[in-house]
């Protein structure tokens, strides 16, 4: 029943023809990111929500422990597997950038209130301080320690502030993905360069991909021609058809295509999502 779904707000014109262009496509490049679309300044926001980055929730896990198939009008919220760029567009076009300065309890209070949701569950509260982050402060593109807990909410995984997580290729291209929507104003600084191909390293893929093709992975010591590789990717994306693995790039190009499937499984799910922040 999306009719219960209210979202009447101060969502501009450039956010709803975002918002369309977003159910459409698939990529981001020709979309202008969230940022830009609201004329956000991180320097101006950062100074207010500081506090909140800092922020550990203690409460108990309200997560839905069955979940139905998708997320509906009624529990997106509280759904795990919503997606983190639906949750942002639902917010802004309720409450337009406003939201990135409140408390999280103030958050949760509006949220249960204004979206007649039974729950706000600590993993999309997760994904909401995540995005508090990409949208005000330039941690994500330049620090690991950053990146890392970010890129775990991002991809519906509860960050753990005391254990590093092992991160794989294509959870740190959702990542990305869902970063270069958000902005694109930022360079990415030699530590996450070099954080990114290690990870490329410890899963055997040698030519990195778009979201990812701006890390270089020193791959001397492995017999891959990665320039094979990239003349023959786009036939395989293509085709979504892995070749026969009789070559190094076989198998790079077959690891390639399960890391982009997995992407754009992520794509699909916010092009699904995204109706459900229209009244019928």
């Amino acid at each position: 029943m999306a009719g219960d779904f209210l979202l009447e707000g101060p969502g501009t014109p450039e956010l709803e023809s975002l918002l369309n262009r977003l159910m459409q496509g698939t990529g981001v490049e020709d979309d202008r990111p969230i940022n830009e679309v609201l004329d956000l300044d991180p320097e101006e926001e950062a100074t207010e929500i500081e506090e909140d980055v800092e922020y550990e929730d203690d409460r108990v896990r309200t997560d839905v422990e069955a979940p139905p198939k998708a997320p509906t009008t009624i529990n997106l919220f509280q759904h795990p597997e919503a997606h983190p760029i639906a949750l942002d567009m639902a917010l802004l076009r309720k409450y337009g950038p406003e939201w990135m300065q409140w408390e999280p309890e103030t958050l949760e209070m509006r949220i249960l209130s204004d979206f007649r949701t039974r729950s706000l569950s600590d993993l999309n509260m997760d994904k909401l301080q995540a995005l508090i982050t990409l949208h005000a402060r330039d941690e994500f593109w330049r620090n690991w320690e950053v990146f890392l807990p970010c890129s775990m909410a991002l991809n519906g995984i509860p960050p753990d502030f005391d254990v590093m997580q092992a991160m794989n290729v294509p959870q740190a291209m959702i990542s990305v993905d869902i970063a270069n929507r958000i902005r694109r104003d930022v360079q990415w600084s030699l530590e996450i360069k070099t954080f990114l191909s290690v990870v490329h390293l410890h899963d055997g893929m040698f030519c990195p991909i778009p979201p990812l093709n701006f890390v270089e992975v020193d791959a001397e010591e492995y017999p891959v021609e990665c320039e094979e590789v990239r003349s023959r990717w786009d036939q395989v994306r293509s085709s979504r058809t892995s070749p026969e693995v009789e070559t190094p790039e076989d198998e790079q190009l077959r690891r390639m295509l399960e890391a982009w499937t997995i992407l754009e499984e992520s794509r699909a799910q916010l092009r699904a999502q995204l109706p459900l922040l229209y009244n019928e």
